[in-house]
C-alpha cells in the first residue's frame, strides 16, 4: 500500500466556542461537539448545544453529517463520525474525505495511528498536536474497494466486541438492581436496619502520596491509583510502581477484602481487592477500608456506596473547595444501615452466580477484543 498524507486526502475544518458570559449563545437546536462527547466511534448526540446566534458570535463551524471528528487537544489519538450536523469546538478537526477514500476506512485508519499521533503530542499541562502533524500523517491507501472491504472487516469486529462489552455492562448493572430488589432504595434503609457510622466497623485509612524524595532507598512496587478503580473492579491494564520503605509495607498493602474508595475523580467510586497472588499497594488518592465481616461484607458496602453516589447521597461529605474530594473524617462520619449479616451473604451468594456468568463473558470480549486489535494491526500492514 502506498502511503499519503492525511492533509492530501482529506479538506479540515476547524472550531471555536461561543462566549460562556451570552446565554443567548447556548442551549439552542444545534448540535455543539467537545472532546466529552468522545464515548465511541460515532458521535449521535452531544452533550451542549448553541444556538444560531452562538454559530454566528464564534469561531464555530458547522460540519455535515458524516465527517470525520479528530480531536487536536485532549484527547489525541481518538476519532469519530458524526452521525448528524453538529458544530465543532477549536480542540476538534473536522475531516471530509476527498473522492476515492472511503470513510469508514480511514475513520479505522486514524485510529490505528493513534498511539503514534499520542507520542507528538506536546504541551506541559493539556497536550495537544498542531495541525501540521495531523495533516502529514501518513495513512495506508491502497485501492478504493480494497478500503471497503477492510472497512467492513473492522466493523464487524468492533460490533462483535462491543455487543460484549454491552453484555458485561449489564451483568453489572444486575448486582445493583438485586441490591435495590433486597434492601430498597438505600434513602429509606436507616429506617429498616442498624445505622451504624462507617468507623463503628471499618478501619479507614489514606494511602501513600507519591512522593519519590521521601521514599528514597524504598523498594519499587506496583500500587494502584484512582484511574484503576472502577465500579466493583479494577483496570489493571496500566500498573505504576513507586517506592515504598520497608518499614511502610505493611501500612500500605492490600489484602483480600480491602475496599478501595476514590477520594477525589468521581467520589466513593470503590471496588473490592482480591489478588492473593500479587502484592498491591495504593497510593493517597485512595482509602482503604478493612471492614469487620462479623458486621458488614465488603461487597454489601460496595454496593452500598454505589447506590449512595447514585441517589447523591454523598454530596453533603464530599468537599469541594478546589476540587470535589471525599476525606477520611467524612467517610468514617457516614452512616450506613446495615441488615443482618445472614440477608448480606445472601446478596453476596447471588453475586457469585452472576460472576460466573461475568468470568465467561469477560473473557469472551476479551478474546474479542484481541481479535480487533489483531485485525486492526494486520489491515494497515497490507496483510489482511
Amino acid at each position: 500500500m502506498r502511503m499519503v498524507a492525511l492533509g492530501e486526502l482529506v479538506d479540515i475544518k476547524g472550531g471555536g466556542t461561543p462566549s460562556k458570559d451570552v446565554e443567548a449563545y447556548w442551549g439552542g437546536d444545534i448540535p455543539w461537539a467537545s472532546v466529552k462527547d468522545f464515548k465511541g466511534f460515532e458521535i449521535t448526540t452531544t452533550v451542549d448545544r448553541i444556538t444560531v446566534l452562538g454559530v454566528a458570535n464564534s469561531a464555530t463551524n458547522i460540519v455535515p453529517a458524516n465527517s470525520i471528528l479528530v480531536p487536536t487537544r485532549m484527547a489525541v489519538g481518538k476519532a469519530a463520525i458524526n452521525t448528524i450536523s453538529m458544530a465543532i469546538n477549536q480542540d476538534l478537526k473536522a475531516l471530509t474525505p476527498r473522492g476515492g477514500v472511503e470513510i469508514r476506512y480511514l475513520l479505522h485508519a486514524l485510529l490505528a495511528k493513534g498511539p503514534e499521533l499520542e507520542k507528538q503530542a506536546t504541551g506541559a499541562t493539556v497536550k495537544g498536536i498542531t495541525l501540521e502533524v495531523l495533516k502529514s500523517l501518513q495513512i495506508p491507501l491502497p485501492p478504493l474497494e480494497e478500503q471497503k472491504r477492510i472497512a467492513a472487516i473492522l466493523d464487524q469486529a468492533d460490533d462483535l466486541r462491543r455487543k460484549r462489552q454491552r453484555a458485561l455492562d449489564r451483568l453489572n448493572q444486575l448486582g445493583q438492581a438485586i441490591f435495590i430488589e433486597m434492601f430498597g432504595d438505600i434513602r429509606t434503609a436507616y429506617k429498616r436496619y442498624e445505622v451504624r457510622t462507617f468507623e463503628e466497623f471499618a478501619d479507614v485509612r489514606l494511602g501513600k502520596m507519591l512522593d519519590r524524595g521521601k521514599s528514597k532507598g524504598g523498594t519499587m512496587r506496583p500500587y494502584l491509583r484512582n484511574a484503576n478503580v472502577r465500579w466493583f473492579g479494577f483496570d489493571l491494564s496500566d500498573i505504576l510502581d513507586m517506592e515504598i520503605l520497608e518499614s511502610e509495607i505493611d501500612r500500605f498493602s492490600l489484602k483480600d477484602g480491602d475496599l478501595l474508595i476514590c477520594e477525589g475523580g468521581e467520589p466513593g467510586r470503590c471496588a473490592i481487592w482480591f489478588g492473593t497472588a500479587r502484592e498491591m499497594y495504593y497510593q493517597k488518592a485512595l482509602h482503604r477500608a478493612r471492614v469487620d465481616t462479623r458486621v458488614a461484607l465488603p461487597y454489601y458496602v460496595a454496593h452500598w456506596f454505589h447506590s449512595a453516589a447514585k441517589f447523591g447521597m454523598l454530596a453533603d461529605s464530599v468537599t469541594s473547595a478546589t476540587i470535589a474530594h471525599l476525606t477520611g473524617e467524612k467517610i468514617k462520619r457516614l452512616e450506613i444501615g446495615l441488615p443482618p449479616i445472614d440477608q448480606q451473604k445472601k446478596f453476596v451468594s447471588q453475586l457469585n452466580a452472576i460472576d460466573v456468568s461475568r468470568v465467561r463473558f469477560r473473557s469472551a470480549h476479551s478474546s474479542s477484543e484481541t481479535l480487533f486489535t489483531s485485525l486492526q494491526h494486520r489491515a494497515f500492514r497490507g496483510e489482511l
